[in-house]
């Protein structure tokens, strides 16, 4: 099922420093726009998409200026739009003239005036524009209902059954390499299976309630989803452990800190927060000099580090990846 946008932009990569603030600011209004965050789409090989975008928008909005005028690809998006009938909305963000080859498609159409760029004012008369012509963006739920029902029914019985099997295997192997179960079997057992249950609950209020759910890939989606559920899995057996002494709870109460740091920053990325990412990075950080003052033992903590890049380099290829023209890494603000 292709996905469909509210509005597509064509603009210039030379002018993404202007662009992006008009296509950030209709974002955060609630519209679903593509555009080409880094000017990457100049090459035949991209045609295909870009057409399909275009052809599953609803407004075409076309930033007018001495760059965009000049460039072939720009033309060659124009004349498709017109070609699917699309409704056209020129922005101008310079005093240039159209190129020839567009008079007879641009001329005739109302424009906004962009080029003073005081975004307080452009950013609302461009809005008001966009209303005119297809109205108030929907709500996410409405979204959902009309378009991605069927995408994200299937993403959530897949995302359910991995969060339900990593959720018993995380708090299973965190009983294990803890050894809990040496300390105390009965108060192990009881710590597993709470783990599992709380791991299985905040993994369904993550699919079903979770309001970015849609807008990442299911490869993403999955992964934030492990990612939780491990650390979420690691700091409740280690909790668990605090109940046998005073001691074993000063001993844990770093990497409990730590896991839940980890946690937040997930959300944060989640939420398309470029703060999440470095947290991340601090959080792996810290397990890796933890790991030394707890074992005291460089081969370890060196292993730890190790996996701990490795993880982080993953997790940078996954939110890079590109899903419906964009990616999640290009998302972040």
């Amino acid at each position: 099922m292709k996905e469909s946008y509210d509005i597509f932009i064509s603009y210039s990569s030379k002018d993404s420093h202007i662009v992006h603030n008009y296509a950030k600011y209709l974002e955060k209004a609630g519209y679903r726009v593509w555009y080409d965050i880094k000017g990457l789409y100049t090459g035949v090989e991209f045609s295909n998409e870009i057409v399909s975008a275009i052809e599953n928008s609803k407004l075409f909005i076309f930033f007018s200026s001495e760059n965009s005028n000049k460039s072939e690809w720009t033309k060659g998006e124009i004349l498709t739009a017109q070609k699917f009938k699309k409704q056209i909305l020129p922005v101008r963000i310079d005093d240039s003239d159209y190129d020839k080859s567009l008079l007879l498609v641009l001329l005739p159409l109302q424009y906004i005036d962009c080029i003073s760029h005081i975004y307080d004012d452009t950013f609302e008369e461009l809005r008001k524009a966009v209303v005119m012509f297809i109205g108030e963006p929907l709500s996410p739920s409405q979204t959902n209902e009309s378009q991605n029902t069927h995408t994200r029914r299937k993403d959530q019985k897949l995302s359910v059954t991995i969060s339900v099997i990593a959720s018993l295997l995380f708090s299973f192997f965190m009983m294990y390499i803890s050894g809990e179960n040496w300390l105390n079997m009965s108060l192990a057992l009881f710590t597993m299976f709470v783990t599992a249950a709380v791991c299985i609950l905040v993994s369904l209020y993550i699919i079903k309630v979770e309001k970015n759910w849609n807008q990442r890939a299911t490869i993403v989606n999955i992964s934030f989803l492990i990612a939780i559920l491990f650390f979420l899995s690691y700091s409740m057996m280690a909790f668990g452990l605090c109940f046998i002494s005073f001691d074993i709870l000063a001993l844990n109460y770093p990497s409990i800190i730590c896991a839940i740091l980890a946690i937040f920053a997930i959300y944060k990325l989640m939420s398309f927060k470029k703060m999440g990412y470095a947290l991340l990075w601090f959080s792996a950080s810290l397990f890796s000099i933890g790991s030394y003052l707890w074992i005291n033992s460089l081969t370890f903590t060196f292993g730890l580090t190790l996996f701990a890049c490795i993880c982080m380099l993953v997790i940078t290829l996954i939110i890079r990846a590109k899903h419906n023209g964009t990616s999640l890494w290009d998302r972040l603000s």
